[in-house]
């Protein structure tokens, strides 16, 4: 009895699962059939469902394009061009040299008067226009030359000399008529005056002095070259004079044999290069 339950019960638990898998799917509800002689009312319109429109999708914003700002053109740089200064050559002052040979007027250590003694003059200047600046050598030689004898039998003990010069030449047409190349006014420019001072050394065997003198003196320069050259060459005539500060005196062997050292004048000529 019991396994005929047990079998019932699984003979209705397989229906059961036959019957909820294995059925055909239930046919949708379709309308009655119409009645004999009625109208079959139209079956109705199958509606669509309502489209839904798909959402607005707003475009990305895009940014306006920002415009680069205008390109300034270049400030144009001011440059000032500075010329440098010009300068007008400065016209060095034209010199000289002057060597030449002449005579002194010597009266120191001749008893019988004065004597043209032997000299030689050496010159150099700056400068050749109104004003100039020059030094200048003099050099005599009078020992041993002279041996003569006074009547009071005193014998001749002449003195050497050599000075140094610096003065200044003045020369007052140097600035006349500059164009006119004349020889009488070339020779006329030249025309000048020295003043300056000196030294000398007065010797001779037995012994020597020095003194301080006042130069003084002319000039004059003869042209021997054609006007308008670089370089010229004169011929110097000058003349000097030496005045001395004080005077100095000379001893000999004797306690008599005392020579005092006077002022002498000079002339010479030299021959002038001026460049």
């Amino acid at each position: 009895m019991c396994r005929r339950l047990a079998r019932l019960k699984m003979a209705m638990m397989l229906a059961l699962f036959v019957a909820l898998f294995v059925a055909p799917p239930r046919a949708e509800a379709q309308a009655p059939p119409a009645e004999p002689g009625e109208i079959a009312a139209p079956a109705p319109p199958v509606v669509a469902p309502p489209s839904v429109a798909p959402p607005i999708v707003a475009p990305p914003v895009v940014a306006p394009p920002v415009a680069a700002p205008p390109i300034a053109p270049p400030t144009p740089v001011e440059q000032t061009l500075v010329e440098p200064p010009v300068f007008e050559p400065v016209a060095r002052p034209r010199l000289s040299l002057a060597v030449g040979m002449g005579a002194t007027f010597d009266a120191a250590g001749f008893p019988g008067g004065t004597h043209a003694i032997p000299a030689f003059f050496a010159v150099g200047g700056f400068g050749d226009g109104l004003g100039g600046f020059d030094l200048g050598a003099f050099a005599s030689s009078a020992s041993g030359r002279f041996h003569g004898v006074d009547a009071n039998g005193v014998g001749d003990n002449p003195v050497d000399r050599l000075a140094l010069d610096a003065f200044g030449v003045i020369r007052p047409a140097a600035r006349l008529a500059r164009g006119d190349d004349r020889y009488r006014m070339r020779v006329l420019r030249t025309v000048a005056g020295e003043l300056g001072l000196g030294v000398e050394r007065d010797g001779r065997a037995a012994g020597s002095g020095s003194r301080f003198a006042l130069h003084t003196g002319a000039r004059v320069e003869l042209p021997l070259t054609r006007a308008g050259e670089a370089s010229e060459l004169r011929l110097r005539l000058a003349v000097r004079r030496a005045v001395g500060l004080y005077t100095p005196k000379l001893y000999g062997a004797t306690a008599t044999d005392v020579t005092s050292v006077g002022d002498t004048t000079e002339v010479y000529a030299a021959l002038a290069v001026v460049f």
